[in-house]
């Protein structure tokens, strides 16, 4: 493969940024960061996610919509990795707010209607890294970082988002490598950072 799109999708907490950090720097690539921290609406929907579950959810499909197509023009020249896909947006977190009610059936169709205008031509990922972390462990992560808003996020919302994930890696995607992270550092772990690298670099050029 001359060049290579990689997308890494999880559930929050499951370490998403930081492997695509590490990738990103190890692998020469361009790194595509989600841009959670400018969305007006994030903080809110965590308090209040029925109120705002549908606005917060456009703001990062547009904002997504936005990174693929500068990704088009990057990747001409460069290979890339990306902190959450859109599909992931559009498969898991937008549908996820319909599976827990957040979202009703109406702003969930607005939603797709909105998603497939935006859809046609817009270049895929070649490979889908998927962080599969245990509900226990994403608790445990996301208490100790830095995001106040997400520290009551309830222990059912993890769940749905897990089988949202399962399902979609099992069903929808091809060249998905699964890592599960449970049991491991990446950011502190010598050891575990070669074993990815190594096992991503496998998936890229032995496919």
């Amino acid at each position: 493969m001359q060049k290579f799109y990689i997308a890494v999708l999880g559930n929050m907490g499951s370490g998403k940024t930081t492997v695509a950090r590490l990738l990103a720097e190890e692998l020469k690539a361009k790194l595509i960061l989600e841009n959670f921290a400018n969305n007006p609406f994030l903080a809110k929907f965590y308090s209040d996610m029925k109120r705002w579950a549908f606005s917060s959810q456009a703001f990062f499909l547009t904002e997504k919509v936005k990174q693929i197509r500068k990704i088009s023009k990057i990747y001409l020249r460069s290979n890339i990795v990306q902190d959450t896909p859109l599909f992931q947006d559009i498969n898991i977190w937008a549908k996820a707010q319909l599976r827990t009610k957040n979202m009703e059936a109406a702003e969930w169709r607005l939603y797709r209607r909105l998603s497939k205008l935006f859809l046609d031509g817009l270049r895929q990922p070649d490979i889908y890294i998927f962080l599969q972390t245990s509900i226990p462990v994403l608790q445990d992560r996301i208490n100790k970082r830095k995001r106040e808003f997400e520290r009551d996020v309830p222990f059912s919302y993890l769940q749905v988002i897990n089988k949202l994930l399962t399902e979609a890696v099992e069903k929808k995607l091809h060249h998905v490598l699964t890592i599960n992270t449970d049991e491991s550092n990446f950011v502190s772990s010598d050891e575990d950072r070669k074993w990815l690298i190594k096992t991503v670099k496998d998936k890229i050029f032995h496919e």
